[in-house]
């Protein structure tokens, strides 16, 4: 029996959502502000998406019409999901992103954990999904994955990602699927490279 846990943008999808609207929306570099300090550990992950989303003074109606123009679900992901389906495998998308896109993005179907954004007058606000619990320090992916091991004893855990702070939590899991040319990719060598879906349903059915 497996867990399959995967990211979502970037690795469920061949777009990544927030940084397409950061992007667009944000007046600064956020690449060059945002992200060393929250690799050095400086600022979470959390802290980091209700900067950046505190920035844009746009609401979900229109931010999501650009979403849903401007991303694809990568190849695969129905396979991916019908295979788990088949055989009990409980499979959730986890993200440091916003559900209110994540949720119209997705399959109906495709249970997912991410970070909850509300807009009202005018700001974006970023919690926690709700009954996520979270140390200072700690990893929130990493969390929810222990959380789905304690709720699925003796299954192994298999990640997918494609990014830096996928690490965290992939380094907790059995198997890893990283997407082929990904910073995952490089960061952790036992990950099997993918680039569409249907490769990772391949390689667990060899197992």
């Amino acid at each position: 029996m497996m867990i399959l846990v995967s990211d979502f943008d970037g690795t469920a999808t061949l777009d990544d959502v927030t940084t397409f609207l950061w992007d667009r929306h944000l007046s600064y570099d956020w690449r060059r502000e945002l992200l060393p300090p929250t690799h050095a550990g400086q600022m979470s992950p959390l802290e980091m998406i209700a900067r950046g989303y505190g920035d844009i003074p746009v609401g979900p109606e229109a931010l999501l019409a650009e979403a849903r123009a401007n991303t694809r679900l990568r190849p695969g992901l129905e396979a991916l999901t019908g295979h788990c389906r088949a055989r009990g495998w409980p499979f959730i998308v986890l993200s440091h992103g916003l559900a209110f896109y994540i949720q119209a993005l997705l399959p109906p179907d495709v249970a997912f954990t991410s970070f909850v954004g509300s807009f009202a007058g005018g700001r974006w606000q970023v919690t926690l999904p709700p009954g996520v619990r979270v140390r200072p320090g700690e990893d929130f992916k990493s969390r929810v994955v222990a959380d789905l091991r304690a709720r699925h004893p003796g299954h192994a855990t298999v990640y997918l990602g494609d990014g830096r702070l996928d690490l965290p939590a992939a380094e907790t899991c059995d198997r890893v699927f990283a997407v082929r040319g990904s910073r995952l990719a490089e960061l952790c060598p036992r990950a099997l490279p993918f680039d569409a879906l249907d490769e990772v349903v391949a390689a667990l059915e060899v197992g």
